[in-house]
């Protein structure tokens, strides 16, 4: 069993920005950004109706910023599985951790579910790379602190016994886990790695602000959606912010919208009817581009669901 074969997908930094100063330079007169994706599919229309409120969200990835103004009251629980402490010196995971939860204080960048609490839990180290029993430890520690939602934005090219025991075992308890597919392109005739190579998980690929899937984006028969992907504004290292592409930014694009749908049916009554992922899974067809047609290269295609939550 090789022991460091999971790590960050090959990431894109378009920008980085390191304090809140610049940031509202660029934004001028706005208190707050959103980032293309949330302004283009309508999300903040969504927060009439909900916000992610009562959902908890667990981000397996490289750490997290843990005083960055958008994100501290957000993390309510955190663990490192690496050895090399909580904090994020790759920016990776705190740039997924903003575009789910990122909260609408009057400053910075406004995630999908703005108001969704984090599990934060380190299971890639300061180089960016992970051994399976951190990132299976990560997926039953999760599941532990009774998260709703386990968001992963990390790939290796082979499965395992300890991981693919711990994802199911997850599942089986209800919890919805969705995996990024990978950013390496056309260059195999199945790209995904693992976990999202798992036909039991949300598996998602990257799309533009055109809705083209992103020529990084990895293909195969275990994706089942789009989402953008490419240029995605959020929280990065250092209190900072960062425009970066990946696979990685469309995985918790999904887990907060996914996060929204959760609350919105928590709000009906306390019971909600997502039990499990393939409930999950039927809900996120409804807002598919072509829920009728699946592609290997988009799945059933990017999501609208503006049209769900009319």
């Amino acid at each position: 069993m090789k022991r460091t074969s999971f790590s960050l997908p090959k990431v894109t930094v378009h920008r980085s920005l390191k304090s809140l100063t610049h940031l509202k330079e660029i934004a001028q007169d706005e208190k707050e950004r959103i980032n293309w994706a949330e302004s283009i599919l309508g999300i903040p229309n969504i927060w009439q109706k909900t916000r992610g409120e009562n959902v908890r969200v667990a981000v397996l990835d490289t750490g997290v910023d843990t005083s960055h103004p958008d994100l501290s009251d957000a993390v309510i629980k955190s663990k490192d599985f690496t050895g090399d402490g909580i904090e994020d010196s790759q920016g990776h995971g705190t740039h997924c951790a903003g575009i789910i939860a990122a909260r609408q204080n009057g400053v910075g960048f406004i995630g999908v579910a703005p108001k969704a609490d984090l599990l934060i839990g380190k299971v890639l180290n300061n180089r960016g790379s992970g051994q399976m029993e951190w990132i299976a430890n990560g997926i039953d520690w999760a599941v532990k602190q009774n998260a709703h939602i386990i968001s992963m934005s990390l790939g290796g090219p082979q499965s395992s016994q300890v991981l693919y025991e711990s994802i199911h075992k997850a599942l089986m308890k209800g919890v919805l886990i969705i995996c990024a597919a990978g950013n390496e392109g056309t260059l195999y005739q199945n790209s995904i790695g693992y976990p999202g190579r798992y036909g039991s998980v949300i598996t998602v690929a990257s799309h533009d602000r055109s809705g083209n899937r992103s020529g990084f984006s990895s293909h195969g028969g275990e994706l089942d959606v789009m989402a953008p992907g490419s240029n995605i504004w959020s929280t990065y290292k250092n209190g900072g912010y960062a425009e970066l592409s990946g696979t990685s930014m469309a995985t918790p694009f999904v887990a907060g919208l996914s996060a929204l749908i959760l609350s919105k049916h928590l709000k009906k009554g306390g019971r909600t009817p997502i039990e499990n992922n393939e409930d999950l899974r039927i809900h996120l067809l409804r807002m598919a581009g072509h829920p009728g047609f699946h592609d290997n290269r988009r799945g059933y295609g990017p999501l609208l669901p503006f049209q769900y939550f009319t």
